[in-house]
């Protein structure tokens, strides 16, 4: 991960709108203070291609955190206002894929696979920098008219895992992990009790109510597919942890 300026290559290649970027200085001279930010993930292969358009944000005040691959373990566990990322040398099929950890993500697109897929969250770049700021800030200041509690209650992470709890998605990495209903309310009680211990019963009473006559070992068998799907080893566990003779909760 670095920030943009600090990269030097050119890309002959690119042709367009970095020659617009002294515009965006209007309205924000030489040592003007940023009150407020807002922060921007921007994924790109070819960072010099999206150069001028990562001054221009920073400029106007975003964070800008540049990733060079959507595959990075930490961009799940990432907060921002927004993911930018770069499908212009993607293949028609793959530039217009949902972005899998990002609900608020914006797609920089070839111009030949400017289709009516995905219309309102992708961008033609090369493309007009006045017009893809105005985008992007469009886009990004969705969260400001979130309710707060809503948009935190939506989401529980744990070191590269995320759980949508709307949509009800499991990501690891950035990859979908398919869990049963059962395995999904049984990660979402331990993520949601803060690495504190659930018993086996209380994990039984959630999961099935208290007219539940099955044995403790249901939620051991749980457990263990779950650990499975997550690539987790249960003696050196990274999610989640036996505390023996009482239950589990989540690893540290």
């Amino acid at each position: 991960m670095r920030l943009l300026q600090s990269i030097h290559e050119n890309d002959p290649s690119t042709g367009g709108p970095e020659d617009d970027a002294a515009d965006t200085l209007d309205g924000f001279g030489e040592g003007a203070f940023c009150e407020t930010t807002r922060r921007v993930v921007l994924i790109s292969p070819f960072p010099a291609a999206v150069r001028s358009l990562v001054m221009a944000l920073t400029i106007r005040c975003y964070d800008v955190l540049v990733f060079h691959h959507e595959n990075d373990p930490i961009l799940p566990a990432l907060q921002s206002d927004l993911v930018i990322v770069d499908r212009t040398r993607s293949v028609a099929d793959e530039s217009l894929k949902p972005v899998a950890f990002a609900q608020n993500a914006l797609l920089l697109v070839h111009a030949s696979n400017d289709t009516a897929v995905g219309e309102g969250n992708r961008f033609v770049w090369p493309g007009p920098l006045r017009s893809a700021l105005a985008k992007i800030e469009e886009l990004a200041s969705r969260n400001d008219s979130s309710p707060a509690p809503a948009s935190a209650g939506q989401w529980l992470r744990h070191k590269d895992v995320v759980m949508d709890l709307k949509r009800i998605t499991v990501h690891k990495a950035g990859s979908k992990i398919e869990l049963t209903r059962t395995e999904f309310d049984l990660f979402k009680m331990l993520l949601a009790n803060g690495g504190g211990v659930l018993t086996r019963q209380e994990m039984m009473t959630q999961l099935w109510g208290d007219g539940y006559f099955g044995g403790s070992n249901s939620v051991d068998v749980h457990i263990k597919s779950l650990r499975h799907k997550l690539g987790d080893d249960p003696k050196r566990p990274e999610y989640i942890a036996t505390v023996r003779g009482i239950g589990y909760r989540i690893a540290d």
